[in-house]
């Protein structure tokens, strides 16, 4: 099961795992994924997360979005899903305006998939070298990193293996 494509996830996604609480910026990402979607017709935004609240406040946002069709609120997804997501995925975009620890830019990282991040509180210095960084309040900001990596599989793989070494530490 692990190698089967979740349901309605195509070739190229970026991924966002957690509950869109007003501090994780997820509007700005799909703002941002606006953009992008004009650039990248294909490309995905997938977002996984228990369903609650603020989720239905965020897909009546996103039934407005000119790029609706693709993007995919999963709701909660299997461990084993969620692992697919994370290995699949171009990147894995962090927004947040504010974060405790940032644990999940660190599991992305565990899974092999690239980190694109708000330079807010305290990722950068836990997440180090292995992240390409935005403004989270900057959503341009945020496009032009996210197409840096889709646009360079290098850098993706850089990122990938400095992203080991950071967790090591």
């Amino acid at each position: 099961a692990a190698a089967q494509a979740v349901g309605g996830v195509g070739k190229q996604f970026i991924l966002h795992v957690g509950s869109p609480f007003p501090h994780k910026n997820i509007d700005r990402l799909v703002e941002a994924f606006e953009q992008l979607h004009t650039t990248y017709p294909k490309l995905q935004l997938v977002l996984t997360g228990k369903k609650e609240y603020y989720f239905e406040k965020l897909e009546a946002r996103i039934a407005r979005s000119p790029a609706k069709e693709n993007i995919k609120v999963l709701g909660f997804v299997s461990d084993t899903e969620l692992k697919w997501l994370y290995q699949k995925a171009a990147c894995y975009v962090l927004p947040s305006l504010s974060e405790g620890f940032g644990l999940p830019g660190l599991e992305a990282m565990a899974h092999g998939c690239p980190l694109v991040s708000s330079n807010a509180t305290c990722l950068p210095e836990i997440y180090g070298d292995a992240a390409l960084y935005f403004n989270p309040l900057n959503t341009d900001d945020m496009v032009l990193k996210i197409e840096r990596l889709l646009k360079n599989p290098d850098l993706a793989k850089e990122l990938v293996a400095k992203g080991h070494k950071q967790l090591a530490k």
